[in-house]
């Protein structure tokens, strides 16, 4: 009995001896390290939640007391006054009339830049472009260097009031009725000095004067309204989440 006992004890103790070794080969430790991801949640209070291209059009610079918060709330204030005065009465409109004697040099002065050109439909169209040109050009300024919204909507402002400047330009190419920096009408004067009838005669789209005036229009409008949410944005998000 002791001998068939003995090969027995023997067979456990090498499966015993197995399973040890086989736990001690699945008790490895494991070093785990977890992350943790936080989704970036877009918040109005914090820009640096907000995507790059919002922040260049939207974030305005924080308002200290001498930035005279009221009288920006003014000026929005006459932006809007002044866009339903055009909407509703256009280059006959009172602000019209003045602008288009502070527009009316800037617009003699673009004919002398673009005539560096040496092209006779560049240099007519060049009065018109640089009226509009100039105050983008204050817009700029104010808008990336400067990080004045309401002063960059301002100044965008009167850049799409150009277009109601030379939109009356261009509506008066064909019957050339309007009395030009001469002294007297477009149809007196030699061919080529009424910009608009000498730019779309060239073209080939006189007939399409109409056309082209009233789109010019829609863009102003729409444009003017444009810039007065933009500069009213700048003045919400002071009030409401920079003021303190």
């Amino acid at each position: 009995m002791k001998d068939e006992k003995e090969p027995r004890i023997l067979e456990e103790q090498q499966t015993t001896q197995v399973h040890r070794a086989t736990k001690a080969t699945d008790e490895v430790p494991l070093n785990i390290v977890t992350v943790k991801h936080y989704e970036s949640k877009f918040r109005l209070t914090d820009a640096g939640t907000w995507p790059a291209f919002l922040q260049l059009l939207f974030y305005p610079k924080p308002l200290g007391r001498s930035q005279f918060f009221f009288i920006r709330v003014l000026l929005l204030i006459a932006m809007i006054f002044f866009t339903i005065q055009l909407m509703a009465n256009g280059y006959d409109a009172w602000i019209a009339q003045y602008l288009h004697s502070l527009n009316l040099p800037v617009h003699e002065s673009g004919h002398i830049v673009f005539s560096i050109f040496g092209n006779a439909v560049i240099h007519s169209l060049g009065g018109s472009l640089f009226q509009i040109i100039m105050p983008i050009v204050f817009c700029i300024s104010l808008w990336i260097w400067q990080r004045d919204l309401l002063g960059a909507s301002i100044a965008l402002w009167w850049a799409f009031e150009n277009f109601i400047d030379v939109g009356v330009y261009i509506e008066d190419a064909l019957h050339m009725k309007l009395m030009l920096i001469s002294g007297g009408t477009g149809a007196e004067a030699p061919y080529g000095f009424h910009d608009w009838n000498f730019i779309l005669s060239e073209m080939g789209l006189l007939l399409k004067y109409d056309t082209i005036a009233s789109a010019v229009y829609t863009a102003g409008y729409i444009g003017m309204w444009l810039c007065v949410l933009w500069g009213a944005w700048s003045l919400f998000y002071y009030w409401f989440y920079q003021r303190d």
